[in-house]
């Protein structure tokens, strides 16, 4: 009966070791997709920032060549959607890029992780 013991033991301790593995994997995976994603959001709000500054500039650069202030804002807001439709455009490239950033994140850690298992 001891042998069953030291065997019962011994399968109980590598599957908390495995059940911990599991858990801290999962936790550093979330982390880092988490923080990918706050990266993202905080690049979203300078992007943001940068263009809403860079139509109010535009809109001044044609004030001061003639043009009317209401003019200038709507030849500024032709801009922005030759800009919207330029990304409506490329939408399968942007999203590409994303999913494979978002890949790239989730499984950067798994080449290690095949390399212990076939030890």
């Amino acid at each position: 009966m001891n042998i069953f013991g030291d065997l019962k033991q011994k399968v109980t301790d590598y599957i908390d070791v495995r059940v911990k593995l599991f858990k801290i994997n999962f936790i550093g995976r979330s982390a880092n997709v988490f923080s990918y994603f706050l990266f993202a959001l905080i690049c979203l709000f300078i992007f943001f920032c940068v263009i809403l500054f860079v139509g109010l500039g535009l809109t001044e650069v044609f004030i001061n060549a003639g043009l009317s202030k209401m003019v200038s804002f709507f030849i500024v807001i032709g801009v922005y959607i030759l800009l919207l439709l330029l990304v409506v455009a490329l939408r399968k490239n942007i999203t590409r890029f994303f999913a494979s950033g978002f890949i790239r994140v989730l499984t950067e850690g798994d080449e290690d992780d095949d390399d212990e298992n076939e030890k």
